[in-house]
């Protein structure tokens, strides 16, 4: 074992502020910075400095830039491990998970090639391979999913440290660096889905083709790429509905801010008239540039006494307006059932219609027809006589008579 993880840990859980004050240090650290942070963050009823600068390098918290080099750097197991614990994302670049794209490829054709040549070895390493790198494409979407809600924490947080176009270009950065081609990476039609497809194609392939009797293993990845999937694609969906609103609201911002520093720039190097005349809201007003002429006078009161006159309007307040025609055909029709219900039974409805009504034309003639025979309470049927010739004020109707009775 290389390191004692009680040990390891066991120092970890006494030197908690040395840690976090590690992780927040940026790059190399030397020696002396290193012992200057054990100092300041020790208790003086611990173990010595000298002691826990030792321990930092028995553990491997700190690993040398090179062999004999006074500068150390934290290993990278343990930041990640504090970053973690301390909740520090840092979000993963669209360059790293096509990486990762392409490596399940790679892993894809050696499956085939170890399905199609019987290969039980390489199909359960490449299964665990698999396995191991949607854990890594999770964790890294989980990771940058966290560090975008920290960005749009930070916005809330600093109104008024930060200007509106710094706040304008870091959404910006965010939106065109991660948001957009993790969606692009991640979405139905890219290239994240159709790798998966192709992986779960050959996992089902694996378990048709009998080779692979570790059931469990093939119904975990196969679960394992539909949850990485939909996880991925819910993550930054989410992430540019947080991100879109700041975006729109910090993009009209920054055009007023911008136009009123190019307004204040002009001012300042045109002076106050240029100013005026380019940025300032002119109101419309009369202007009288000189007085009016005898010519102009005249010829206005030429045009006033010259205007042929119009007589005044007439105003007929006693008018009768003929009933509409359309008013007067629903008049009728609603009236034909108490008309009927008078003279019931009818053993030709079509002929009492026409014979009742001759001026009616064609239409109004089936209209009433109509009425009669759907109104509810009436009950009509044609009769077994033959069809005969019905004559209105426009043509003619063909059919055989229909009797009407009441219901």
């Amino acid at each position: 074992m290389k390191i004692n993880p009680q040990s390891f840990f066991n120092f970890c859980a006494n030197h908690a502020p040395l840690l976090r004050g590690l992780a927040e240090t940026n790059g190399e650290i030397s020696e002396a910075d290193a012992r200057r942070l054990i100092r300041t963050t020790g208790n003086p009823s611990d173990e010595l400095p000298e002691t826990t600068w030792r321990r930092l390098r028995e553990l491997q918290i700190l690993l040398p830039t090179e062999a004999g080099s006074d500068f150390y750097t934290l290993a990278e197991p343990v930041n990640r491990l504090l970053a973690y614990l301390f909740d520090e994302a840092q979000a993963t670049t669209p360059e790293i998970i096509r990486g990762y794209i392409q490596s399940l490829e790679t892993l894809g054709k050696q499956l085939s090639r170890a399905i199609d040549g019987d290969d039980i070895t390489v199909v359960r390493l490449a299964l665990e391979e698999i396995q191991q790198t949607l854990r890594r494409i999770q964790a890294d979407l989980d990771e940058t999913h966290r560090s975008i809600l920290t960005e749009v924490a930070r916005y809330k947080t600093e109104r008024q440290t930060i200007s509106v176009r710094e706040k304008f270009r870091r959404i910006v950065h965010w939106m065109d660096r991660y948001v957009d081609p993790m969606v692009a990476i991640v979405n139905a039609d890219g290239p994240l889905r159709a790798t998966f497809d192709e992986i779960e194609q050959l996992l089902h392939r694996a378990r048709e083709h009998g080779l692979f009797n570790d059931l469990p293993a093939l119904e975990r990845n196969t679960r394992h790429l539909r949850l990485v999937s939909r996880h991925a694609l819910r993550v930054f969906q989410q992430c540019r509905r947080e991100l879109q609103p700041l975006y729109e609201t910090l993009r009209r911002s920054s055009f007023i801010a911008e136009g009123a520093a190019l307004a204040l720039e002009r001012l300042q190097r045109e002076g106050l008239d240029g100013w005026i005349e380019n940025h300032v809201i002119a109101s419309c007003s009369v202007r009288l540039q000189d007085v009016p002429g005898d010519g102009a006078i005249e010829r206005a009161l030429r045009n006033v006494v010259e205007h042929p006159p119009e007589p005044a309007p007439v105003l007929v307040l006693h008018t009768e307006e003929a009933t509409p025609a359309a008013y007067l055909r629903h008049v009728w029709l609603e009236s034909l059932p108490d008309e009927a219900d008078g003279n019931l039974p009818l053993a030709d409805l079509l002929g009492w219609i026409v014979s009742r009504y001759p001026q009616k034309d064609t239409a109004d003639t089936l209209a009433g027809f109509t009425r009669l025979v759907f109104d509810g309470k009436f009950s009509a049927q044609f009769t077994a006589s033959e069809s005969r010739t019905y004559e209105t004020h426009d043509g003619e109707l063909r059919a055989s008579p229909v009797e009407l009775t009441s219901t």
